[in-house]
């Protein structure tokens, strides 16, 4: 039986540390490590010591552990922080109007329906298509040529017909002529926030917009 090894030379090499505070959970602290690794050692086989890359393999492993929890800990803080902050930001939302990806738009009463095309390169022969719910095209909104980037459109409600159409849900097309070639289009709407909707640890922050219900805040692309 090989004989204990004195912890008073552990301490002078400055392999022992001060007793911490014990942790709440079940991950392994500092000196439950430092007893495991004295136990192997006083119970080791004399046969086949420890081998001093093997010991210092595991010290190195414990530290690296020590601190990824430490790393772990400052980023919790730092989410925290920023959930915090992002939450102070939405709630200036409230009231006003944003711009998000959508394939519908809303036709408001007094100030009429507005958005955005996407226009990937330059094009020609722009135009927003509005449809009922039956599908049906009651305005054609024509914006002619367009060079990349978002252009914005506007409709007051008066169909192709001359009739005045009721405020509501609108589903909305837009095409150009690119290289020849007639290609869709991303649109997007302008509507109201009602609300900030915070969301559980770790899920992104919503906000609850009239027509179109919850969407995520990093999808608003702009603040009116």
């Amino acid at each position: 039986m090989a004989a204990a090894i004195d912890t008073n030379v552990l301490g002078n090499l400055g392999l022992l540390q001060a007793p911490k505070k014990p942790q709440a959970n079940a991950e392994m602290g500092e000196d439950a490590f430092l007893k495991l690794i004295i136990a192997q050692m006083e119970n080791q086989d004399p046969l086949k010591p420890m081998e001093n890359t093997e010991f210092m393999s595991q010290l190195a492993q414990f530290k690296s552990v020590t601190g990824i929890d430490e790393l772990k800990g400052s980023v919790e803080k730092m989410a925290t922080a920023l959930q915090s902050n992002q939450a102070l930001q939405a709630s200036s939302l409230v009231g006003r109007w944003v711009e998000v990806p959508s394939d519908n738009n809303f036709l408001w009463s007094e100030v009429g329906m507005a958005g955005t095309v996407e226009v990937p390169n330059n094009a020609n022969n722009v135009q927003v298509v509005i449809k009922d719910g039956a599908g049906q095209t009651i305005k054609t909104v024509g914006l002619g040529d367009q060079q990349a980037g978002p252009v914005s459109y506007q409709w007051d409600g008066v169909g192709e017909d001359g009739r005045v159409y009721e405020p509501g849900e609108y589903s909305i097309e837009a095409t150009a002529l690119m290289g020849g070639d007639v290609e869709g289009l991303k649109t997007s709407t302008i509507v109201p926030v009602e609300s900030v909707l915070m969301g559980k640890a770790g899920e992104a922050m919503r906000i609850n917009t009239a027509g179109l219900g919850e969407i995520k805040l990093s999808a608003v692309k702009q603040i009116m």
